[in-house]
């Protein structure tokens, strides 16, 4: 079986914390894993910290809509750029962060426009989800995080989901321990096929 070529793909990862920059986001950490085997195997990756003014609502440009900024259509160009789009989240009382929620939203927002082909703007693009925390809940959150990406159009490959479990309670955080000491699991590995 032939592999496939990553050279010349780009990869988005946006990392949805709710740390504000520029404080070490355990988020970043694991998604900086997935972003050099990436990189490592040819695909271009940019990262951004979603941590800009994206105000709330469905619109593409909410400024025409009564917010006074609004900074997602800067973000939104190098979403349209991606061939693949990672959204990393940790998790907060179960859910995903409401940075995630917000960025979701507005992805919507623009899932409406054709790309130059005549097809929805994000028809072919890859989506995938990693998802950071010490609670249960990475497969609810992975789940909800991937349906909402496919529903916009991406395609979802079969086990998406690298997360980065900790132990319940409070403990060293994944972005803090030795780098040796680092689990990447993927909860539906064990899952069977």
């Amino acid at each position: 079986m032939t592999r496939p070529d990553p050279v010349g793909l780009r990869a988005l990862f946006v990392n949805c914390t709710l740390k504000p920059s520029p404080e070490v986001s355990n988020t970043a950490g694991l998604m900086a894993v997935s972003a050099a085997i990436m990189q490592a195997n040819g695909t271009h990756v940019d990262e951004v910290r979603a941590d800009h003014h994206l105000a709330p609502g469905v619109q593409p440009q909410m400024t025409e809509h009564g917010a006074e900024r609004d900074d997602w259509p800067t973000l939104y160009e190098q979403v349209q750029a991606a061939d693949i789009l990672v959204i990393g989240t940790p998790i907060w009382l179960g859910d995903k962060s409401s940075v995630c929620t917000r960025v979701i939203e507005r992805l919507c927002s623009n899932s409406g426009e054709l790309n130059e082909h005549g097809q929805y703007t994000y028809h072919g693009k890859v989506g995938g989800v990693i998802v950071t925390g010490n609670e249960d809940g990475i497969k609810h959150v992975a789940m909800n995080v991937l349906y909402s990406l496919q529903h916009l159009g991406c395609v979802i490959p079969r086990r998406p989901t690298p997360a980065g479990p900790a132990r319940p309670g409070p403990g060293q955080a994944t972005s803090t321990r030795d780098p040796a000491a680092r689990r990447t699991t993927s909860p539906s590995a064990t899952s069977p096929s």
